[in-house]
């Protein structure tokens, strides 16, 4: 009989309902390098070939006018050949190839080691120690000492071509023209050349001490209401022209009083040293001849002022070149609105990593946070109720701005100090242990399975070349005699490796601190044998000299112990700025209340840092102020001279502590009068209460 029973061979597969409903997660903000820092870089690369065009355009002056001088001036050439003498294909060579080795070379130096904050040095001489241990430094001496160089060769070639009624020892050849001693040195030659070197090494010095790879934000970011820094080509001409004038005449007396210690004093005792006179007397003979004097200066006073005007033409094309770039680069930039979303752009800049880039960011969202129009107000809307990123447009610029503030108010505490190192106790500790609810089983660490029988010849091997039960028991007798030492006598007992290699470690370390304290403490008594042996031989006058240029070199500065403790000052001052008007704008704009939550932590923090700002400054009039007139009186001139000076300082710093200071109060009265009774809404910290009431009470 037939049955209809199912066939149970391959069955239909069982698949998921598909669903149209998906999990998608919010992209986050896009980094500072995908959007915000491409725009401003090609802005700056178009700042940079405006600066090579002021440079191009001041080294074509400059030739012009040594062509024009080495012709014989406008009376010597005529009117006519002076006045189209800058526009010959010569002089346009010329020019490209003095900026080419005189304005490039330095642009480029100032490009390649920008640095957004100043160093952390409080007097000349850490700031030239801290200097010599930068790689910046080596590149810049060699910078500057090619490029005077090869100004030196433009100046030998210009005075060839155009000058032909010089001197030929004017023209500055290598050596003499002299049928006897044919390989006798140009003496012209070697003064100008020494007269390059001290340029490059005098203007060296002055970059580091001025610390000049730092950028001067101040007057650039101070513009208020769509201000911006201008830059007058004339001021800026006068103001370098005056600077290199007193510089170079400076550094020409100071090359003037090298060359003459080198001519009468380290050149004869080079020629008492044996073997050297036989290699120096077939070039350098001649100069022994004749003793140095003052009438020197006047016979060759061609040659001095030869070296003058190359020098002072050197150091003018590189200080225009620089101080073209100190004020063009720090020019705030606009590039927001070039973008789709203003504030995506200028939120992802808040978070770069480079510390230039986000001080124009800063900068522009000052301005984008107090725009009054309506397509502005809108933004701004959108920057608060923002949900299509995560974390949002807002939060990520509250948190980065608070980041930055809280990183510089630590260092504010630390005055400028670096933060010091983590305990290795606390990293170290290890956690107690949790005792376990009921008690574990033992295990069992012997072997349970039976071991194999092993032959007679094998045992006897294992036996000697193990510890057998006779080593195992005289080592467990001493372990347990050793628990019963009193700990006087433990001490002398030999200890584990580990702590034999922790103690050996220790005392390397021990002894390598005691090798430098004695090092330095030798370095010291020569030093101090050294200065009383010299002050026993000079002069009173020249000793108390020396002792107030030494005083002078290593006194730190007040003023720089504030610039090092608030080295991020003006980016502080436009993240404060950003912030308080953003708040007080969210009262309007902000729809969903999203600025509000984060009201209480704004504030506190500004208060915070506001406060610590205030500390300092009674620290400063409590230590600088200058005492009474009566008292005053009473002390000697240099003491009183000493006093006035460290005023000074202190006025200074002051001002450094009122970039910050000045935009946190002034940020916290628009928040005031923003919401007034609003803010007994929220709640804060005691003394950030009573700090808050005086504003409140004060408005």
């Amino acid at each position: 009989m037939a049955t209809n029973t199912p066939q149970r061979g391959q069955s239909t597969p069982i698949t998921a309902i598909r669903s149209t409903l998906l999990s998608r997660t919010a992209p986050s903000i896009p980094p500072a390098s995908q959007l915000y820092e491409p725009l401003v870089k090609g802005v700056l690369r178009h700042r940079q070939l405006k600066i090579f065009l002021h440079s191009a355009l001041f080294c074509w002056a400059l030739v012009s006018l040594w062509m024009t001088w080495s012709s014989g001036g406008i009376f010597g050439t005529g009117a006519k050949e002076a006045l189209f003498l800058p526009f010959k294909l010569s002089t346009l060579a010329f020019t490209a190839a003095t900026f080419v080795v005189g304005a490039l070379p330095v642009v480029v130096l100032r490009k390649a080691h920008l640095v957004a904050a100043p160093s952390p040095a409080t007097s000349p001489s850490k700031i030239l120690t801290g200097a010599l241990q930068k790689r910046s430094t080596s590149h810049a001496f060699l910078t500057y000492l090619a490029s005077s160089l090869s100004l030196l060769l433009l100046h030998i070639l210009i005075t060839g071509a155009y000058d032909s009624t010089a001197p030929a020892n004017a023209r500055l050849t290598l050596f003499v023209k002299s049928r006897k001693h044919p390989y006798y040195l140009n003496g012209y030659l070697i003064y100008v050349l020494l007269s390059q070197v001290v340029i490059a090494s005098a203007c060296l010095l002055r970059c580091v001490l001025l610390d000049r790879f730092a950028i001067r934000w101040g007057p650039a970011l101070s513009a208020q209401n769509g201000d911006k820094l201008q830059s007058f080509g004339l001021a800026r001409v006068a103001t370098v022209g005056i600077t290199t004038l007193v510089y170079t005449s400076l550094v020409t007396v100071a090359h003037l009083t090298t060359f003459a210690f080198i001519r009468s004093v380290a050149l004869p005792l080079l020629f008492q040293v044996p073997f050297v006179h036989l290699v120096l007397r077939p070039f350098t003979a001649h100069f022994l001849r004749g003793a140095w004097t003052v009438t020197l200066l006047t016979r060759h006073w061609s040659l001095i002022s030869r070296a003058f005007y190359l020098a002072l033409t050197t150091v003018g094309i590189w200080e225009f070149a620089e101080s073209a770039f100190d004020a063009i680069v720090a020019e705030p930039i606009a590039v927001a609105q070039q973008t789709a979303d203003p504030g995506l752009a200028l939120v992802s800049g808040v978070t770069s990593n480079d510390a230039y880039l986000k001080h124009f960011a800063y900068a522009e969202l000052r301005e984008f946070s107090s725009d009054g129009s309506t397509a502005a107000s809108a933004r701004r809307t959108a920057l608060f109720t923002d949900q299509k990123y995560n974390p949002s447009m807002w939060s990520a610029l509250a948190r980065a701005s608070l980041l930055t503030l809280g990183h510089d108010y630590q260092l504010l505490l630390r005055r400028g100090k670096p933060a010091p190192p983590a305990s290795a106790a606390a990293d170290t500790q290890a956690k107690p242990a949790v005792p376990l609810p009921a008690p574990a089983t033992p295990l069992i660490r012997t072997k349970v399975y039976k071991p194999a029988q092993t032959s007679p010849l094998h045992a006897a091997l294992d036996t000697f070349a193990s510890d057998g039960p006779l080593a195992a028991a005289v080592s467990e007798t001493a372990e347990a005699g050793a628990s019963h030492i009193p700990e006087l006598f433990r001490s002398v007992m030999p200890t584990s490796p580990q702590a034999t290699a922790g103690a050996a470690a220790g005392s390397v370390k021990k002894a390598e601190e005691n090798v430098a304290a004695l090092v330095k403490q030798t370095k010291g008594k020569w030093r101090e044998g050294a200065s009383d042996a010299l002050g026993a031989l000079l002069p009173q006058g020249v000793v108390r000299t020396a002792g107030q240029v030494k005083a002078w070199w290593t006194r730190e500065r007040v003023h720089r112990v504030a610039e090092t403790s608030l080295p991020n000052r003006y980016m502080d001052a436009l993240a404060v700025e950003v912030l308080c008007r953003l708040t007080c704008a969210s009262l309007a704009e902000d729809s969903y209340g999203v600025v509000q939550r984060d009201i209480p932590k704004i504030i506190e923090a500004l208060l915070s840092f506001l406060t610590a700002l205030e500390e300092y400054q009674a620290e400063l009039n409590a230590a600088c102020a200058l005492p009474p007139p009566d008292k005053l009186a009473a002390l000697s001139p240099k003491e009183v001279a000493d006093k006035e000076m460290l005023a000074m300082e202190a006025t200074r710093a002051a001002e450094v502590l009122g970039v910050v200071s000045d935009a946190v109060k002034d940020g916290i009265v628009q928040v005031v009068r923003t919401f007034g009774d609003k803010l007994a809404a929220f709640r804060f910290p005691p003394h950030i209460a009573k700090k808050l009431q005086g504003f409140v009470d004060y408005n």
